[in-house]
């Protein structure tokens, strides 16, 4: 038979995903690899997803996404960045790797190029090459705290460049752009004319300070802000994003959407409807449970003098294991083999933290301090101190 085709073959496999599967057979592991809130949905949104199926909500929905949502999702926006915000502004996604996914097929040619951020979410990448763009990585690096550098951006530009991407707060690092940084990045995308998209999918899990969007920054609809119930609701399995951009992307991206996933499911959109509308102590309770669990990671590492970075947001801390002078993954391999600790090679998010690995403190507070005691001791037995 003909082969199969070469770039799909060509992605690498998410080694996340190759850690999970390893790790789910080990008895007795501790999983700090999983991206994945370790609450239960709240109550009133699974009450409501039931009261939703059962009258029906069960069959197709419009491309774009129930209308209910789609208001809903417009006032969350409106709310958190003061920039008006109706639902033709609106995209609702299954998930907001779907809303990454669409706006890479709506927005590049192929050839074009993608500015993305090293180290970052490898799903940006694979979606990217998948659909014959190019990825540019921009280098977030340690010793600048896992920052933008705004002046070597320019020099990634090229005729070719069509978008870039970040993530605040970011997924591997945690950090948080300010206001100063996110109108720098704005800027440089209005000087070279290129789409921003901004994942924003952490923006309510942030500790520290205010979160910042992008979209108070943008003057000329060159930004697209993706977000979601996933992280902040507990609702990774009902596969609810939302794009937030102009009615004219919208208009095209609900198009894309068709071919490949038609639409969401009802009853998860306006199940999130009632999680918008509702209450936002669930999320509240849940944001102050990470930070307390951030704390905790920084405790342990200040014990074991690996501490290096305060990460803002989001629900995960990059550790350095330069001192063993092992790769990220092989480290990986090693822990979960030696200590039943499972964590995300670094090197699985980009060039930059190949001697770092991930952990993520969505997991409970006696399994962080355990299971990151036991990376420490890895770090120290594989580094002779």
């Amino acid at each position: 038979m003909k082969p199969f085709a070469k770039i799909p073959l060509q992605v690498p496999r998410s080694g996340i995903r190759e850690i999970m599967a390893l790790a789910a057979e080990v008895e007795d592991v501790i999983h700090l690899e999983v991206g994945q809130p370790n609450f239960p949905t709240p109550a009133h949104i699974v009450e409501a997803t039931c009261e939703f199926a059962r009258a029906g909500h069960t069959q197709y929905v419009a491309n774009a996404g129930v209308p209910e949502l789609r208001r809903a999702a417009a006032e969350y926006f409106e709310q958190r960045t003061g920039v008006e915000t109706g639902p033709e502004h609106i995209l609702v996604t299954p998930g907001a790797v779907m809303s990454c996914a669409t706006a890479f097929m709506a927005l590049l040619e192929p050839g074009e190029e993608v500015l993305l951020p090293d180290p970052g979410w490898p799903n940006y990448g694979m979606a990217v090459s998948v659909l014959h763009g190019q990825p540019v990585s921009y280098n977030l690096r340690p010793e600048n705290q896992f920052l933008p550098d705004l002046a070597e951006l320019d020099s990634l530009v090229t005729a070719r460049t069509k978008l870039m991407v970040i993530c605040s707060p970011s997924n591997p690092t945690g950090q948080v752009y300010d206001e100063a940084l996110m109108s720098g990045l704005l800027e440089f995308a209005r000087r070279h004319d290129i789409y921003f998209v901004s994942d924003e999918i952490y923006g309510d899990i942030v500790f520290d300070a205010k979160h910042v969007s992008a979209l108070p920054y943008d003057d000329d609809g060159r930004t697209l802000i993706i977000s979601g119930m996933s992280k902040s609701y507990a609702m990774t399995g009902f596969r609810v994003g939302f794009t937030r951009a102009t009615p004219e992307y919208v208009e095209l991206a609900s198009k894309l959407q068709e071919p490949f996933v038609s639409c969401g499911s009802g009853f998860s959109q306006l199940a999130s409807v009632v999680g918008l509308e509702g209450d936002q102590g669930c999320v509240a309770e849940m944001r102050a449970a990470y930070k307390q669990r951030r704390d905790a990671v920084l405790e342990v590492l200040r014990a074991h003098d690996l501490y290096r970075y305060t990460p803002g947001g989001a629900f995960y801390l990059l550790v350095d294991i330069s001192a063993t002078g092992r790769d990220s993954r092989d480290f990986a391999l090693e822990l979960l083999a030696k200590k039943k600790v499972a964590v995300a090679p670094g090197n699985t998010f980009g060039a930059m933290c190949s001697d770092h690995v991930r952990i993520s403190f969505a997991s409970t507070e006696e399994d962080i301090r355990e299971g990151l005691g036991r990376l420490c001791e890895m770090i120290r037995e594989l580094s002779g101190g």
